[in-house]
């Protein structure tokens, strides 16, 4: 059982992101195998037609499948991405909220899959992950 402390930890973890920071990456809950992360898409993170590009949403989803992954342990590993596929399926502007779970997972190795939607809860992309859990 992943204890509240870890879970904390897990959140604090996101500030040590440079790159996340940058982005503004926010977590929005953590539980075992389950994270809910969201960004808000300023105008230095569109496309040409002022939706968000799909950089932008990749890493709302890498972030948030990996975040998912760290919640297994007590206490909270480092988590690399090993492969990360997107199907991008709709546009978004303003906040997109992204929800990644675990699927399965051993020793070292999490599969994860997760979506992310825009305010309406319009589905914008869907993710599915390999990550490698690092003691």
């Amino acid at each position: 059982m992943t204890s509240r402390k870890a879970l904390d930890e897990t959140a604090e973890f996101l500030k040590k992101i440079p790159f996340s920071q940058h982005l503004g990456i926010r977590v929005e809950s953590l539980e075992k195998g389950i994270a809910r992360l969201s960004i808000e898409i300023r105008p230095e993170f569109t496309t040409s037609w002022g939706s968000a590009h799909g950089g932008s949403i990749l890493s709302l989803l890498d972030v948030t499948l990996s975040m998912a992954a760290r919640t297994l342990y007590d206490p909270p590993r480092s988590i690399m991405t090993i492969d990360l596929s997107t199907s991008f399926i709709g546009t978004s502007k303003g906040v997109l909220r992204a929800e990644g779970r675990v699927l399965r997972a051993g020793q070292t190795t999490i599969f994860c899959e997760g979506e992310a939607r825009d305010a309406e809860g319009e589905l914008v992309a869907k993710a599915i992950g390999t990550f490698r859990a690092r003691a």
